[in-house]
């Protein structure tokens, strides 16, 4: 009987810049500066410079960006968890490994929903 050949499996993509460590900002007297670790660099460099705005304060304004970073760096990671959990089933059927991995996904969209 001739053996059923699997597709290759995807190489695993690279998460996007910055999704080692959460984002800081780092208040100054006059401005704030939001920092983020660059993984090409190996090192924590400035991205963003907040000034004072008519309205808002730099610290309130950099918050208020680190908190939109944060927030769309956790779904993306829930949404990569689950296509690997995804890509798991189609290629090798339902086994302990991917049942894990599909209950991981699913707590992790409870939280986020």
């Amino acid at each position: 009987m001739p053996k059923t050949v699997r597709p290759e499996k995807s190489a695993k993509k690279q998460r996007g810049l910055y999704s080692i460590h959460p984002w800081e900002a780092h208040h100054k007297e006059k401005h704030s500066e939001i920092t983020a670790y660059v993984e090409n660099s190996g090192k924590w460099e400035t991205v963003l410079t907040v000034h004072n705005t008519s309205g808002a304060a730099p610290e309130t304004l950099a918050s208020f960006i680190l908190a939109l970073v944060h927030e769309h760096q956790n779904k993306q990671n829930t949404l990569h968890d689950a296509m690997n959990a995804l890509e798991l089933v189609l290629n090798d059927c339902l086994n302990f490994t991917s049942e894990q991995a599909i209950e991981r996904v699913v707590r992790n969209i409870k939280k986020v929903i």
